[in-house]
């Protein structure tokens, strides 16, 4: 792939391929001691592209298991969703997904710890049609926060803002 092109869950495969990918240089902050945890967070944007192209045309609830419902803040399209309030706006918003193409760019995984970290990138979804049968297409810019419990990686805090 080429800096710039996008991913899916068939082309994202290891952070240092994501590095060679980037459209800018790769941050100075990356810890080879925590490659394993950001490898990790990575193979968590792999399974939600899976689960948005290949899942999300069935049900929303194979997306559950990415997030920590409990603990989830988010800054997104849609607006702010406080704490303790995500599951309904998954519930309301995410169904919205399906039947379209999820794809992903310069996206970099840091680890900030072996149980908390954060990826940066740009997301876009195309050919997707809205309950009311209108075509959609959205592309934007996102930061997701993670954090590990029990063995598993999961979103607590994301942030979207629209693409230039």
């Amino acid at each position: 792939m080429a800096p710039g092109d996008w991913y899916d869950e068939t082309t994202l495969t290891t952070v240092e391929d994501t590095w060679k990918n980037l459209s800018y240089p790769k941050s100075k902050l990356h810890k080879p001691e925590l490659i394993k945890e950001e490898q990790e967070i990575l193979d968590l944007y792999k399974g939600w592209a899976h689960c948005m192209n290949k899942e999300f045309n069935a049900s929303i609830e194979p997306g559950r298991k990415f997030y920590n419902f409990d603990d989830v803040v988010t800054f997104d399209i849609y607006g702010f969703t406080g704490r303790g309030a995500f599951k309904p706006h998954f519930d309301e918003t995410f169904h919205y997904f399906s039947n379209s193409k999820f794809e992903i760019k310069d996206i970099e995984c840091f680890a900030t710890s072996p149980t908390s970290g954060y990826a940066t990138m740009y997301q876009r979804l195309t050919g997707g049609k809205s309950d009311d049968g209108k075509p959609f297409e959205m592309t934007y810019r996102i930061t997701g926060i993670l954090a590990k419990t029990n063995g598993q990686w999961q979103w607590v805090t994301m942030g979207t803002y629209g693409y230039p």
